[in-house]
């Protein structure tokens, strides 16, 4: 495994036979997937496949127990959200209350909905971070022919993003140097001395950009009239190639993603109606 500013990538893989522009559009059209589907169990499927795309892309399956219990997490939040603000339905089937709070079955189901939409969108960005590089997403930006101002930015953005973290790991370093030692403390005081990181990580990040600047004035670089300057020569996208399967995968994407949307909207699939997840809960709550 490679350590990138996105995250872990595999030394070697399937999936780098791909051009890294079908790994960008894999991204964008396929995390749209949950947001045509309304039944959980049909997201839940596409959550499987994804580790299995994971698996044959030979990626380290135990950087999942990383988002665990951000899952968890997010999970836990969604269903007391929807229970605490549930508010007052009388055409809704009342399960309990507890005081002023009603708790409603439609509310329970549409929790886990929205639950099993973020999910797979969660799973398909960390794919992605997984197998790809920072420079994978600057060679498709160049790939479709964005201008170079917005590239150079791109790339600024995730070189300044990797040097904040490397930063925030010197802090913590210097203070553990220090003899600082979180553990037993109050999460009041931890609270604090997160906010006391944002001194230093500040401080530093003007300094890198006061050091950015400089840098480009002494190349004699101008933002002034880039997007008319002449054209330059991509050298990058000269080690990528774009083949016959690349401009498969992206047409099979695209009408994966049309004919979704056509059952959808058009002829009523992967409705909650006619959910299986939908009628177990309620023959589950409702016995």
């Amino acid at each position: 495994m490679n350590k990138t500013i996105l995250g872990y990538v595999p030394e070697e893989s399937p999936i780098y036979r791909t051009h890294p522009f079908v790994r960008v559009f894999f991204l964008l059209v396929v995390s749209l997937f949950p947001m045509c589907i309304a039944a959980p169990e049909w997201n839940f499927i596409l959550v499987i496949l994804v580790i299995l795309l994971m698996r044959y892309s030979r990626i380290d399956l135990a950087t999942l127990r990383f988002y665990v219990p951000v899952s968890m997490s997010m999970g836990s939040i969604i269903l007391i959200s929807y229970i605490l603000v549930s508010g007052h339905h009388p055409e809704f089937i009342q399960l309990a209350s507890l005081g002023p709070i009603r708790i409603y079955f439609e509310r329970i189901r549409d929790a886990i909905v929205v639950y099993l939409r973020v999910l797979p969108m969660i799973f398909i960005t960390v794919f992605f971070l997984s197998t790809s590089r920072e420079r994978d997403i600057i060679v498709a930006m160049r790939s479709i022919r964005v201008p170079f101002v917005i590239t150079y930015l791109t790339a600024m953005a995730l070189r300044a993003a990797g040097m904040v973290m490397e930063d925030f790991s010197i802090v913590r370093q210097a203070e553990q140097a220090r003899g600082y030692d979180p553990v037993g403390k109050p999460i009041a005081y931890k609270l604090k001395q997160w906010v006391m990181y944002m001194v230093p990580l500040f401080a530093l990040s003007l300094r890198r950009a006061d050091e950015f600047s400089n840098a480009l004035v002494a190349r004699g670089y101008n933002f002034t009239g880039v997007l008319k300057a002449p054209k330059r020569a991509d050298y990058v996208l000269t080690h990528y190639r774009f083949h016959a399967s690349d401009a498969a995968i992206i047409i099979l994407l695209s009408g994966a993603l049309v004919a979704l949307m056509v059952l959808r909207y058009r002829y009523g699939y992967f409705t909650l109606e006619g959910s299986l997840t939908s009628a177990l809960l309620h023959r589950w709550l409702l016995r």
